[in-house]
């Protein structure tokens, strides 16, 4: 494995995504749900929810392919279309995926039952998530420009 293959964009994208993975365990959404002064309270991480999960797993990909493009890994010329358009693509979708679900926070069924008080919080794991996702845009951006520069 060589470091010296990968560019500043490579390596922002491999610590973005390590730490969006380890970000993943952390809790990220939480919710409180109240019926007749009886409460009870939840939170989860990444993996609990399908647009996170998701966006981990679209984030393990761009790590992998950076180690693959460390080892030597030639990766095959895809015509018009470039790797650095795709990564930016990719590291865009995880930002609004993982966006989209800070916004919206979890999803709750309150079984039809009236008279259910249900408030949800956010936790300190989707913001994480959320600013390592904007480290991979930021990486892949630049990567894309160093692309259309040496072009």
């Amino acid at each position: 494995m060589d470091l010296n293959k990968l560019t500043t964009g490579d390596k922002v994208i491999g610590i973005s995504g390590i730490l969006l993975f380890v970000f993943s365990f952390f809790s990220w959404l939480g919710a409180k749900v109240e019926l007749k002064g009886v409460g009870a309270e939840a939170s989860g991480n990444a993996w609990d929810f399908t647009l996170t999960t998701f966006a981990v797993l679209l984030g393990i990909a761009l790590v992998v392919l950076i180690a693959l493009k460390a080892f030597g890994v030639e990766l095959p010329t895809l015509g018009s279309v470039t790797w650095g358009q795709i990564v930016l693509g990719v590291a865009g979708l995880i930002a609004l995926l993982i966006l989209i679900k800070l916004i919206a926070g979890p999803n709750i069924d309150t079984g039809g039952f009236g008279g259910v008080d249900v408030s949800k919080t956010r936790k300190i794991g989707i913001f994480l998530g959320f600013l390592a996702s904007l480290g991979l845009v930021a990486g892949a951006y630049l990567n894309f420009q160093g692309e259309k520069s040496s072009a």
